[in-house]
């Protein structure tokens, strides 16, 4: 199926002042080496969950409220334990490592009162988005080591997917779940290239390519993210390598852009109101947070200390209906620190 392809390049962009973020370190994080404090997820009152890395590599959950009150939670004793996504309702949502060597996945409240689950035949499992419902999706790799999509419905029951019938190598690997319980993601074909897709709660499943998209391996198109209305954004890599971004409204139409300057656009998240986050590389290497408004204004940024060499810099993982984006950066020993911040 193809689509319209409306390619938009900003005509303008704004540096924000970094007096607007606030840095944040977890209790337990590492200085240096890439441990430290991940954020990966910030709901609609600003409550942030992520990793926190020990100095000797040891994962952990943390929650971490607007005024600065984190808790650092295990799925299990001593498991190592990845949250990667928070509902309206603090709900968390994520995967750890069991006794068994394996992957489970887990919805903790924000009481702390954890579920852990699998789908049947799982042999592994890593839960990645959840609703404000309470509905979570993922994927599972199966006996012979192809990784399926699933959403877990709030009674407990699992539903798998794939998101093409002929998905190979590496599987289907899903991204988000809205509000509405439609599902993004992307697949692998027999070349290793990627292609979006988008499944509504009746497992209907639409390919998504974005024009420009390499057919190699490893490039290609994948969705990040999909808001209430059905509008998806993400990323496509083309044939040599370079990663763009894109928006799909609810309608079909893929608008695609990138950040001027950029070697590389990388998508995180879009928001009710059509905002996009992510960040960029420049020609030095250094990356740098964006926001993306609805009519195509761009905004750049760099959090406070993030350090401007290669391979460092500003990453941005989400943001939220308030427009507020978190993420990490990396100072000079290469530690990882959280941030919070309006742009």
């Amino acid at each position: 199926m193809k689509y319209a392809v409306a390619v938009f390049l900003a005509l303008g962009i704004v540096s924000a002042q970094a007096h607007s973020f606030t840095e944040f370190n977890i209790e337990g994080g590492g200085t240096m080496n890439g441990h430290g404090t991940y954020a990966n997820s910030i709901q609609a009152g600003g409550i942030v969950t992520g990793n926190v890395i020990g100095e000797a590599g040891s994962y952990s959950g943390f929650t971490r409220l607007p005024g600065g009150q984190a808790v650092v939670f295990n799925a299990a004793d001593g498991a190592e334990t990845h949250a990667i996504d928070i509902n309206l309702n603090a709900d968390q949502t994520g995967y750890y490592t069991g006794g068994d060597g394996r992957y489970h996945g887990f919805i903790r409240t924000l009481s702390g009162e954890l579920t852990s689950f699998d789908p049947d035949g799982s042999m592994g499992t890593q839960a990645i988005s959840i609703n404000r419902h309470g509905d979570v999706a993922g994927q599972y790799s199966d006996e012979s080591g192809l990784q399926r999509g699933f959403v877990r419905r709030t009674n407990g029951h699992i539903e798998a997917f794939d998101g093409n019938p002929d998905a190979q190598t590496f599987g289907t690997f899903v991204t988000g779940i809205n509000n509405t319980k439609d599902v993004v993601g992307f697949w692998f074909d027999n070349a290793s290239a990627m292609h979006g897709f988008w499944r509504g709660k009746n497992g209907l499943i639409v390919q998504i390519d974005a024009e420009g998209a390499g057919s190699g391996a490893l490039q290609g198109t994948q969705p990040e993210s999909i808001n209430e209305s059905g509008d998806i954004a993400g990323f496509y890599t083309d044939a040599s390598g370079k990663r763009h971004g894109f928006v799909r409204s609810h309608d079909g139409t893929i608008e695609t852009f990138d950040v001027p300057g950029a070697v590389n656009t990388i998508v995180a998240g879009i928001n009710r109101y059509r905002e996009v986050a992510g960040y960029y590389t420049d020609a030095q290497g250094v990356a740098h947070g964006f926001v993306r408004h609805a009519k195509g204004h761009i905004r750049t940024f760099d959090a406070p200390d993030s350090d401007q060499e290669s391979g460092r810099g500003t990453f941005v993982s989400a943001l939220n209906d308030a427009g507020t984006v978190t993420g990490e950066t990396y100072d000079q020993k290469f530690g990882a620190h959280g941030f919070t911040g309006n742009p």
